[in-house]
């Protein structure tokens, strides 16, 4: 069997149909997603349709809470509270209702699978550090945790009682004396320096777990984004990866 993980398209239709082409290519059995299919990008109602038919469970993200009313934007910075003001006047009532029946977390096998943190996912905290990380480990009993949010792909070993440490590594065999931290990079607007989309393969036969880097039309996508009159930051971040 293996397993497709991805977060965080964030209205980037052109993106989501790449990584959604690369599903089928890899022949994945299941597909699950982690979060905030809206928000930043100009396809939400096409990115919210997309993601429905080819995922087994979603979970929500807080660009996706935010757009049904469920989370203030005060604390959001003012491009995304603008894309998200933007979003909430696009979404048709289809995307809403499917929007509404994501969950905060799911456990599956051997993952325990949330958009921020295990610790207080409604919170909508982020790891970007190992101080960070290591609380977290606390959090879930599962073997692996499976993260978005930071757009940033990491992968995080724990041994016991020891602290964790970063694998500098794509790929990474799942041992049963580890605990695992995996943060699954984003979609649809990566922010580690790398502009191509990014999701994570699990193969449960090989006991690995590979985060998979996906090229996609940049250049549509922004011509998207300038036709809907977003902020020309948003656009042009894109191409950069950051």
């Amino acid at each position: 069997m293996k397993y497709g993980f991805f977060s965080d398209v964030h209205s980037n239709e052109e993106a989501l149909l790449a990584v959604a082409k690369d599903f089928e290519e890899q022949k994945l059995d299941k597909i699950y997603f982690l979060g905030d299919a809206v928000g930043y990008g100009a396809s939400p109602n096409e990115c919210v349709k997309l993601i429905s038919q080819v995922t087994t469970k979603c979970l929500m993200g807080n660009h996706d809470y935010a757009s049904l009313g469920l989370l203030d934007t005060d604390f959001f910075n003012q491009y995304a509270k603008d894309s998200i003001n933007w979003t909430k006047t696009i979404l048709n009532d289809k995307g809403l209702e499917i929007l509404s029946n994501y969950l905060l977390c799911c456990k599956q096998g051997d993952f325990h699978m949330v958009h921020s943190t295990p610790k207080e996912p409604e919170n909508w905290h982020y790891i970007l550090n190992l101080s960070e990380a290591e609380e977290n480990f606390s959090y879930f009993t599962k073997r692996v945790c499976l993260i978005g949010h930071s757009h940033r792909p990491v992968i995080i070993k724990k041994y016991q009682d020891r602290h964790c440490f970063i694998h500098n590594d794509t790929c990474v065999q799942i041992e049963e004396d580890f605990k695992y931290m995996i943060n699954i990079g984003s979609v649809g607007q990566p922010r580690d320096g790398n502009n191509q989309a990014c999701y994570l393969i699990y193969d449960a036969d090989n006991k690995t777990a590979q985060l998979r880097r996906v090229a996609y039309d940049i250049k549509k996508a922004q011509r998207k984004m300038k036709k809907a009159n977003l902020p020309q930051y948003l656009i042009e971040r894109l191409a950069l990866g950051r």
